[in-house]
């Protein structure tokens, strides 16, 4: 009889907007600033169960307003603030692409998240895709998951944008506090 295959539920995180303020093409790890409840929110879904991971598009680096290096120094800031805040995130996927890329990986395609799910043995359909943008929330409905939109960064903004045609976020939440209370929750109803 062979081991059993354990997939575990992820929350897929938006950076700028969701776990950090934002700032537009953030180039600089001096620009680097996480919201005041971000590591304990990330360690109250790391307790749940909850693998925690970060998908971020940074199309900055197609547009030639920062290079890779640049982007590497930004995560290395980010990964280090969440240390010293005592917690982490099971990996950063980013893609550095633009829409007219067509590539797999710029939210709301899944290359990011699949990715994710094959490197950390996730469960899409169990996971949680959290952001400030229509595009994150819609990563959570193209995984099979579920997607919640946060109102801090653009999110008041990209709020007015959904139209009733569209596929309507799971949830709209203040920030990822709130946002984080309501998985927890609906993860114990599934």
């Amino acid at each position: 009889m062979g081991k059993k295959y354990i997939r575990y539920p992820a929350v897929f995180l938006d950076r700028d907007g969701t776990l950090i303020y934002n700032k537009n093409y953030l180039s600089s790890p001096d620009q680097v600033k996480l919201y005041s409840y971000a590591a304990e929110s990330l360690n109250k879904l790391k307790n749940a169960g909850f693998k925690v991971i970060v998908v971020t598009n940074q199309s900055g680096v197609a547009r030639g307003m920062f290079t890779l290096e640049d982007l590497n120094k930004v995560h290395e800031k980010f990964l280090s603030l969440l240390k010293k805040a005592g917690t982490t995130v099971e990996g950063i996927y980013f893609c550095p692409h633009l829409d007219e890329d067509k590539c797999e990986c710029r939210k709301p395609k899944t290359g990011m998240a699949v990715q994710g799910a094959k490197d950390f043995n996730i469960n899409l359909k169990k996971s949680y895709v959290v952001g400030d943008s229509i595009r994150d929330y819609l990563l959570g409905y193209n995984i099979g998951g579920k997607g919640i939109l946060v109102l801090t960064g653009h999110g008041k903004k990209q709020q007015k944008e959904i139209s009733h045609e569209m596929v309507q976020p799971f949830a709209i939440c203040k920030d990822l506090k709130q946002a984080v209370n309501l998985i927890i929750k609906d993860a114990k109803k599934c």
